[in-house]
């Protein structure tokens, strides 16, 4: 098979205990056309050490550096600017991808003459053995109005042509939680979606500082999402589909501990779509309660 170049952009911010092991998943894979570009977004653990010593033996592998923490989705986009393959894709500081991932992923891209390829992976979860499937939605041909619904597609699954980031302008820096969902949005506003049905990352989510377990800003990631894109949800997906993600988000603020934003966001839900089953008294006594 005849592979164009592609570019690996991985984003890292003090993560000198895990960046080697994510760098070396991508330098193992069954396609050796590629480049790794390790954006250190203003770490001060002394990771662009473990970077440069990957770098000595093996010159597929550069380092970009911020002087200041700018948040994932900036050092995503220095990494996408940076890049030059045809193709780019993504891995987090602290997973790792399976062998043969790009492998699977240009295979569907270049057979099905598409422009974005995702696919399930595994997780590791704190606490637990062995790993996990950490299944998606199977989402392939035009997805746009299933991913008005529902989030879809993760970073370390998403393999995008550089023209398709070209036509969509890069990623919104703004967005702080659910980044991956903004930007399948985007994508598939323009673009149709292959899918490979077998694993290609390694989830891990046994640290303790991983975004995914800051449930509040989650939460809030979610509402930014809703507010962008609300006007494509309305038209294209329909107003119980908002109800439905604001009972959702209530859902998400009330575990994170924001009782007013859970109130908020269940006014809003039954002001979408109002629920005969539960009755107004009854819904003025939780918004009060």
């Amino acid at each position: 098979m005849d592979v164009p170049l592609i570019s690996v952009v991985i984003p890292a911010y003090n993560r000198k205990s895990t960046i080697k092991r994510s760098i070396l998943s991508v330098l193992a894979q069954s396609v050796d056309n590629l480049e790794v570009v390790v954006v250190d977004d203003g770490s001060n653990d002394n990771m662009s050490q473990a970077v440069h010593e990957i770098i000595q033996a093996d010159k597929r592998v550069r380092l970009l550096v911020h002087k200041a923490n700018q948040g994932a989705q900036a050092a995503r986009n220095t990494g996408i600017r940076a890049a030059i393959g045809a193709w780019i894709a993504f891995l987090d500081s602290d997973d790792t991808w399976v062998p043969n991932s790009l492998e699977m992923r240009i295979a569907v891209a270049q057979s099905q003459n598409i422009q974005v390829v995702h696919s399930p992976g595994f997780v590791l979860r704190f606490g637990g053995g062995e790993r996990e499937t950490f299944e998606v939605p199977a989402l392939s041909g035009n997805v746009y109005r299933k991913l008005l619904r529902a989030p879809g597609p993760l970073f370390p699954a998403l393999l995008v042509s550089t023209k398709a980031f070209q036509a969509i302008g890069g990623l919104d820096e703004a967005i702080v939680a659910y980044q991956e969902w903004d930007t399948a949005l985007r994508l598939a506003k323009r673009f149709e979606f292959g899918f490979v049905p077998e694993p290609t990352f390694v989830y891990d989510c046994r640290g303790t500082d991983t975004i995914s377990k800051n449930l509040l800003r989650a939460a809030r990631g979610y509402e930014q999402i809703l507010r962008k894109h609300l006007r494509e949800i309305a038209l294209k997906a329909g107003p119980r589909a908002i109800a439905e993600h604001y009972a959702r988000l209530s859902s998400e603020y009330r575990i994170a501990g924001d009782e007013r934003a859970f109130r908020r966001c269940k006014r809003i839900s039954y002001f979408w779509w109002p629920n005969p089953q539960v009755p107004l008294r009854k819904l003025r006594a939780v918004m009060t309660g």
